[in-house]
């Protein structure tokens, strides 16, 4: 228990100083809770702006990845473009090439006619136009037929026509059955002469046009 012991004036003295400091305490509160409450609103406020900050970031983040995705997709398209019309610039230059070269019997389609020609060797004729192109690819014809062991009977350079492209004259002979069966076969391409042979021939004329 306090000392009771005391004057009135001091009693009075200190009820006057404790209802001040109750008045300054409430004050104090009062202040402090408003400071609070005022100092709490702009944290808020920044804390918001940060977060907003944050997200404009985020989403022009966000966006930029989008953009360079788009760009990447573009330059994929346009790099696969450039090797698509890569390829067909190629094909076309290998089919132009293919067109103007000169016609030779490749060591795989001599593979092949030999392989078929000779189970069953037989005799032929050959007919050949006097241009270079066509005398050298008929060596190569001959070269093959006769590593099948086929034997050649009359080779003709015919005067006064002109025949272009391979070609096997119809014959009743069986030997025309095979050769042209074994072009075939081959990959060669060739033409059924509209001209009758007694004997199985083949003409080699000259190189068909390009165009």
């Amino acid at each position: 228990m306090p000392n009771l012991n005391i004057s009135s004036e001091t009693a009075d003295t200190l009820f006057n100083a404790f209802n001040i400091a109750l008045i300054v305490g409430a004050i104090i509160v009062a202040v402090a809770t408003i400071g609070t409450i005022w100092t709490g609103k702009i944290r808020d406020r920044y804390s918001d702006l940060r977060i907003s900050n944050n997200e404009t970031e985020i989403a022009r983040a966000g966006a930029d990845a989008a953009h360079a995705n788009q760009a990447a997709a573009v330059a994929n398209k346009a790099a696969a473009d450039a090797s698509l019309h890569a390829a067909q610039v190629e094909k076309q230059n290998t089919e132009l090439r293919v067109k103007f070269s000169n016609r030779r019997i490749t060591a795989e389609q001599h593979a092949a006619l030999v392989a078929i020609l000779s189970k069953h060797p037989n005799t032929f004729n050959i007919e050949v136009m006097g241009d270079p192109e066509s005398g050298m690819y008929a060596a190569d014809i001959l070269k093959t037929f006769t590593d099948a062991g086929w034997v050649v009977d009359k080779k003709e350079f015919p005067l006064g026509v002109i025949w272009t492209g391979l070609n096997v004259f119809q014959s009743d002979d069986p030997a025309a059955v095979e050769i042209a069966k074994a072009l075939r076969d081959a990959g060669i391409p060739f033409s059924i002469g509209n001209e009758h042979r007694d004997k199985a021939t083949i003409m080699v004329g000259g190189k068909p046009p390009v165009f």
